[in-house]
């Protein structure tokens, strides 16, 4: 039996990208001077809110470190008008969720919502900002469960190296080398009358921006003004403190019997307003970024040495640092170490076309996808205001990125990269680790009582 053939449907072509820009915000104020920085997003039904708050936490007492952030994590806990539950099922009747993050140069307490419930889940966003109870026995049960977070770090290899390497790459006086949520004892001398006296110290709208994303059914100025308006509570001046860069130095944080060790090799980096940044950014992906890394090409793939390794560049408000990061066979510490270190070093072998090329395409591509959603335009509108940038930073840090050169790229990286001025943080059996990592030209200092 013979048939007609349905020939085979066109390929469709496929458009050149469309050109992108982050959103316009409009900006205003409320009649206490509070901030307003709302961003129009049609089609957009969950609005998120962000009530971005200006600190830092170098202001925090020595002995009190972590207060800030015991006072954000207690907020939600209950009010002074809706005290314990009764505050969390409003909330939840509204469909909202709220929680807060503390950076080390701002606080972001966040609300999504659907957008038609935003009128009366503004107001208890707001009543949990402005009337928090922060009550004792929820101060205590934060407490408790902030050492119990501890104890957890502690028993993460990789998150005991990263926590490590940053207090150690930073000097031992600055707050940001040390965690935002406060240490053991730090944590234990918290008591709630403590927490609240620095909580009416430090949060107040003048110190305060209102971040706003989504389709909105009301005019979200005039929302605000209803719950923020009145807002009068005077707050201390805020000073953020240049980190200073600590003694390069290499640690190994014993855990006997380990069959693998978490690796944190790095130094000193720039911060966002240095102008080698774009040109940074590029040289990071080749290098460590992506998949086809060289790090992780070699590392990974040609060597079978980890599961994967990375190589990333954190930039704090003022300053920075990087580190090449991974997990090790315990055997294999020595000579990963020593081709690690081989790698980092660009030498003469400088980024090629091809790299640059790929690393620009996905750092421009990849923009669109990520702030396609309220949620991820007001999170980034929050970020520039914690690190100071303008609103219009994206964009112009888009534009530059795509004007980086391989010249370029090399040049930012060698400026920055010294292998031969390196901080290492190793987590693992240090008996197995101690002579493979001098061999590979690091001399270690072993913590047994970590």
């Amino acid at each position: 039996m013979t048939g007609s053939t349905t020939p085979a449907p066109a390929r469709p072509t496929v458009a050149d990208p469309q050109p992108w820009a982050f959103p316009t915000p409009v900006t205003s104020r409320l009649s206490n001077g509070m901030a307003v920085v709302h961003y129009d997003l049609p089609g957009q039904y969950v609005v998120s809110a962000s009530l971005v708050l200006d600190h830092s936490l170098a202001a925090e007492p020595t002995e009190l470190e972590g207060i800030t952030a015991m006072a954000m994590r207690t907020i939600t806990d209950g009010t002074g008008p809706n005290p314990g539950e009764r505050f969390t099922e409003l909330l939840e009747n509204q469909g909202a969720a709220v929680g807060a993050d503390v950076g080390q140069s701002g606080t972001q307490v966040m609300m999504d919502v659907p957008a038609p419930r935003l009128g009366a889940a503004m107001a208890l966003f707001a009543e949990a900002i402005r009337e928090p109870a922060l009550a004792d026995q929820d101060v205590r049960r934060q407490v408790a469960l902030r050492q119990a977070e501890i104890d957890q770090t502690r028993a993460n290899s990789a998150a005991t190296a990263t926590l490590e390497f940053r207090r150690r790459v930073l000097h031992p006086d600055a707050r940001a080398g040390r965690p935002t949520g406060g240490e053991h004892d730090t944590v234990a001398a918290l008591e709630a009358e403590a927490v609240r006296e620095w909580y009416a110290g430090h949060v107040g709208p003048e110190r305060a921006t209102l971040v706003l994303g989504g389709e909105f059914a009301e005019d979200p100025t005039t929302l605000a003004e209803e719950c923020f308006g009145d807002w009068d509570r005077a707050t201390d001046v805020v000073e953020h403190p240049r980190p200073d860069r600590g003694a390069s130095r290499c640690v190994i944080i014993d855990r006997p019997g380990a069959v693998q060790a978490d690796i944190r090799l790095g130094g000193w980096g720039v911060d966002r307003d240095d102008p080698r940044w774009p040109a940074l950014r590029v040289a990071a992906y080749p290098m460590g970024g992506s998949f086809n890394s060289r790090l992780n090409a070699e590392l990974r793939e040609a060597r079978g040495y980890t599961y994967g390794v990375r190589l990333v560049f954190t930039p704090l408000r003022s300053g920075g640092y990087f580190a090449t990061q991974g997990s090790f066979r315990t055997d294999v510490v020595g000579p990963a170490l020593t081709t690690a270190r081989e790698l980092l070093d660009l030498g003469e072998q400088s980024f090629t076309d091809e790299e640059v090329r790929d690393a620009k395409a996905y750092m421009t591509g990849t923009s669109p996808l990520q702030y396609a959603t309220a949620d991820g335009v007001v999170d980034q509108a929050g970020l520039q205001l914690i690190m100071d940038l303008p609103q219009d930073y994206l964009d112009q840090s888009l534009a530059k990125v795509l004007a980086v050169t391989p010249h370029d790229a090399s040049e930012a990286y060698r400026s920055v990269v010294d292998t031969d001025d390196l901080n290492c943080v190793i987590v693992g059996d240090a008996d197995a680790l101690a002579d493979p990592v001098r061999e590979a030209g690091f001399d270690p200092e072993v913590i047994t009582d970590y």
